[in-house]
């Protein structure tokens, strides 16, 4: 699965998803920080399959777009915590996840 991360959430989740066999970048790797969301959205929709945020405004414009691409925007509702813990909460989530079942811009998990 190819992934892409938003800005406000750690770098050190790349690494971890890509232990798990996916194609995975972020914001600030791909130099794309900044971006206002519509800009960010239109230059991933045919790139990723998934982009996670924790960004409620994002997640809700995307939720409703009459014609969104492929790409499907969650929120991750996880709490803030140190970034290796956060990591693990999220991987074992991730692991757990039925992407069929969550629409765009949802909230997850």
């Amino acid at each position: 699965m190819k992934i892409l991360l938003d800005e406000n959430l750690p770098e050190s989740l790349v690494a971890a998803l890509q232990r798990l066999g996916h194609e995975v970048d972020s914001v600030n790797s791909l130099r794309l920080k900044g971006l206002d969301n519509g800009t960010l959205y239109r230059q991933i929709a045919q790139s990723y399959e998934l982009c996670f945020t924790k960004d409620a405004g994002f997640a809700h414009n995307v939720q409703r777009m009459r014609q969104p691409s492929g790409v499907k925007v969650l929120r991750v509702l996880i709490p803030q915590q140190a970034a290796r813990r956060f990591a693990e909460l999220f991987v074992d989530r991730f692991q757990k996840s039925d992407w069929e079942s969550y629409s765009n811009g949802a909230d997850w998990p």
